[in-house]
């Protein structure tokens, strides 16, 4: 599990977020929302070790993360996939894979193959294997991306925006592929996209001006009159 102990942080005298106390729970996925300025990109680039905070402690299991970088947080487990393609274009969806396997094991062994084989089928990309990045649609960049997260033996999977630029039926794909990594695996999602978010979560961190004002199940945070009031609103 993530634990988050009072963290803060301010740029240029403004507080972007404040206090935040909180944990993601291992096999669960959670989602982060929150309207414009709330605080919440703030916030998960601070988790995933883009930017440093002023104060407060994150731990992964037992490290701590607080004072890692990206790089350091990745080594421990914890695994970022940001919003745009992070996929190199001319190699082929394959060779994405089994580059990013053989950078951090050294080689490709035939068991790391027969996972990529296996990850493959279950995300409906083995017909896709041959194919240049660049050639994948939105849906199938954003599945491949996800399964080089589990190919590194990602503890905790970080997704930003992972709706954005998908197509519906892609999206159905991608949630049902969440829900079945969450049996061994934790997942935070941020995304404006509370439709999806609210579908695929198990549990929700709303934020407002910097602060958690809720955190409960998608169910409990959807029907709360707090949520409706500061979030969902005229489209709920």
């Amino acid at each position: 599990m993530i634990k988050i102990n009072n963290l803060s942080k301010s740029l240029n005298g403004k507080t972007l977020f404040k206090n935040i106390n909180t944990k993601l729970n291992n096999k669960k996925i959670t989602g982060l929302l929150g309207a414009n300025g709330a605080g919440k990109t703030s916030l998960f680039r601070a988790i995933a070790g883009l930017s440093k905070v002023d104060q407060g402690e994150i731990t992964l299991f037992s490290d701590d993360l607080t004072n890692k970088n990206i790089e350091e947080r990745s080594k421990l487990g914890l695994s970022y996939v940001p919003q745009e393609n992070s996929l190199f274009e001319e190699l082929s969806l394959r060779q994405n894979l089994e580059i990013v396997v053989e950078l951090k094991f050294k080689s490709v062994e035939k068991s790391k193959n027969e996972e990529i084989d296996t990850l493959l089928s279950k995300m409906n990309l083995k017909d896709k294997q041959g194919t240049k990045a660049k050639l994948l649609s939105g849906g199938e960049k954003r599945k491949a991306e996800i399964l080089r997260s589990i190919l590194l033996d990602a503890k905790f999977i970080l997704l930003d925006e992972p709706f954005a630029g998908v197509d519906p039926i892609s999206v159905d794909e991608i949630n049902k592929i969440l829900k079945d990594l969450s049996k061994n695996v934790g997942i935070f999602i941020s995304d404006h996209n509370f439709r999806d978010v609210i579908k695929v979560c198990d549990d929700i961190i709303l934020m407002n001006q910097g602060e958690v004002i809720l955190m409960g199940s998608s169910a409990e945070i959807i029907n709360d009159p707090i949520a409706k009031e500061f979030y969902f609103g005229r489209e709920n």
